[in-house]
């Protein structure tokens, strides 16, 4: 099934892309939803080709979205353009290519309002910008206290870097896939250039789960190669290998094939089994079982749940892979502090909208080094489901 899936989506891709302006990866997930389960068609091409382009167009009509951007009222924000720019140059990568223009202050110049600034993202020619819904929005400003530009800089700085951390690929065949790297990358990438997007007053909900992933991507292939796939100048299977980017792929595309949603933000949560999905594919032997155990039985069209993924990766022991016993290195460093410091922010739900907030911690964190886990005391899951755990590197684990 997954061959023919993975064929036909070339004919329903150029079909989505004449009716919306979806970036390839999002449409590539629809087509392939659509043509995994054809009763939920009608469904996705009503919700991603006129709901979502509405509600942007709905959304562009508030005040806020037509506040110029002026660069000496926004140190938040272009503190994060400046450093974004720079991590994409040091890569190799055109920056007027891959977000826009030359420099930020071109940027600026060439998108002058919030609106205009936004439609030139990945997601703004077709879906309203996350963290800017009327609920988002309700009550900001109505004290008086901070100005419509102060408002932009202090509450939509890391959402703003974030969308601009997608970048515009090259090549659009070469945009990382399944979707959920994509979305990790565009989380690590951001929040390289811009920690608040993390851990500031203005952090995105879930943004830590996501960009581990991508953080552990770029412990496997290095930072400039992490921003040239997003930039579509990389072939993750030339990155990763061919077994290793083919695995990722199935596993990303499990989720849908079973219920015929959209995968773009599944199993944001778990980030640990995507950890070790990457690693195992350093041990020939282990390669080779998760291509026998699953991912050849996808490709030969059997149903292979994703429960059934989860169930091995999460059986496979940190003490077994590579990574256990591999020197620990400045980016096992970095991921670690990571996790320190994202566990006390919490998602919390404020009125018709989410915050990530900071708290105070109820206890001190506790490191499980069999599990290579890092957790919070935290009661459960925040607002948003994110648990109270990130992983933590295992060259670390085992020092």
């Amino acid at each position: 099934m997954i061959l023919a899936l993975i064929a036909a989506v070339g004919s329903a891709r150029a079909r989505l892309r004449s009716q919306t302006a979806l970036p390839p990866g999002m449409v590539d997930a629809i087509a392939a939803a659509s043509l995994a389960r054809p009763s939920s068609e009608p469904a996705l091409f009503q919700h991603y080709t006129q709901a979502m382009p509405a509600m942007m167009q709905q959304q562009r009509r508030e005040p806020l979205f037509a506040t110029r951007l002026e660069p000496l009222r926004l140190p938040r924000l272009v503190r994060g353009l400046e450093a974004l720019f720079s991590l994409v140059a040091r890569a190799g990568a055109q920056c007027s290519v891959a977000l826009g223009a030359a420099t930020p202050a071109a940027l600026l110049r060439l998108r002058p309002t919030l609106g205009a600034f936004y439609a030139g993202c990945h997601f703004g020619g077709s879906m309203p910008m996350l963290y800017a819904s009327p609920g988002d929005l309700a009550g900001l400003g109505s004290s008086g206290e901070q100005s419509p530009i102060e408002i932009i800089d202090a509450r939509f700085a890391s959402p703003l870097v974030h969308e601009l951390s997608h970048l515009h690929a090259s090549d659009p065949d070469l945009v990382p896939a399944p979707a959920n790297l994509h979305e990790a990358l565009a989380a690590f990438l951001g929040s390289e250039a811009f920690p608040d997007q993390i851990d500031g007053a203005d952090a995105l909900p879930g943004a830590a789960h996501f960009a581990a992933v991508g953080g552990w991507l770029a412990r496997a292939i290095g930072l400039d190669a992490c921003a040239r796939a997003q930039a579509g100048l990389l072939d993750l299977r030339d990155a990763l290998g061919p077994a290793c980017a083919e695995a990722l792929r199935l596993y990303g595309w499990s989720n849908f094939l079973e219920t015929g949603a959209p995968h773009l933000l599944a199993d944001a949560f778990a980030p640990g089994r995507w950890w070790k999905l990457i690693d195992l594919h350093r041990e020939a032997a282990l390669a080779r079982e998760v291509s026998e155990r699953l991912a050849a039985p996808m490709l030969r069209g059997e149903a292979v749940p994703k429960a059934a993924w989860d169930a091995w990766l999460d059986g496979l022991r940190w003490q077994d892979l590579p990574a256990w016993r591999d020197a620990a290195c400045a980016q096992d460093e970095a991921l670690a502090l990571r996790a320190r410091t994202a566990l006390p922010v919490r998602a919390e739900r404020q009125g018709l909208t989410f915050r990530a907030v900071r708290r105070e911690l109820p206890g001190p964190l506790v490191l499980d080094r069999d599990r290579c886990e890092l957790r919070a005391p935290w009661p459960g899951p925040d607002a948003v489901g994110a648990p109270p755990c990130l992983p933590y590197p295992p060259a670390l684990c085992n020092a």
